[in-house]
């Protein structure tokens, strides 16, 4: 009876201790099992975060390298163009086309069409002057301009490729505002020919259309 009484005890001891155990146990397992706490919530919209940031920055760089190339296309099919058939030298013409491009930019007009007004105004001779006064690459007349002339440093500036193309360009745009955008009527008021039957508009746009081929076909 005793032993029986014993046996009995030490059977309910090892019961309770390996549910003890269990109990014990089940925490860790269940913590090395469940998602939601291995995985916290934090870092994972962190990580996306700092992704898509380094996506967009990735994105950026690539558009601006492609623009670049796109520019540099440009450059070398207009300045090629100009240099052979108006024999001006390699780093005159790549000049002149990187100061068009640049102020077409600034001003949102088109590089051919700065390029196209040079052509037929001074045959991109920066030190032309007319018998009127008109000077530079884009003929800028100063007496008639005189605030936009003085912000460059005064009328002899003009002779300077860069700051020519930048007052003529400001110019083209103040007549493509003043007539609504339509490029025919700036034109003659960029050449003081409004009012009259001139054919500079005619000859600018056929340079104009001749330079756009050039850039789409090289």
């Amino acid at each position: 009876m005793e032993f029986t009484e014993c046996l009995k005890d030490r059977l309910t001891l090892t019961l309770k201790s390996g549910l003890l155990c269990a109990v014990m146990l089940m925490p860790a397992t269940a913590l090395a099992q469940s998602p939601e706490v291995v995985h916290s919530d934090e870092p994972a919209p962190v990580a996306m975060a700092v992704e898509a940031e380094d996506t967009a920055a990735n994105s950026t760089v690539a558009d601006s390298t492609v623009a670049k190339s796109a520019d540099q296309r440009k450059i070398t099919r207009l300045s090629g163009h100009i240099q052979s058939k108006y024999r001006v030298s390699e780093s005159k013409a790549r000049h002149i086309v990187q100061e068009a491009i640049r102020n077409a930019e600034r001003h949102r007009l088109d590089p051919e069409l700065i390029l196209a007004l040079i052509a037929v105004e001074s045959t991109f001779k920066e030190r032309a002057v007319s018998r009127v006064g008109a000077r530079g690459l884009m003929q800028v007349m100063a007496g008639a301009h005189t605030g936009k002339i003085r912000e460059i440093g005064g009328s002899h500036q003009l002779f300077d490729p860069a700051k020519n193309i930048h007052v003529g360009s400001r110019i083209l745009v103040k007549y493509l505002n003043a007539h609504s955008g339509n490029l025919r009527q700036a034109l003659l008021s960029y050449n003081g020919s409004l009012g009259t039957r001139s054919k500079f508009p005619d000859r600018v746009m056929r340079i104009y259309r001749d330079l756009q081929r050039v850039t789409v076909e090289g």
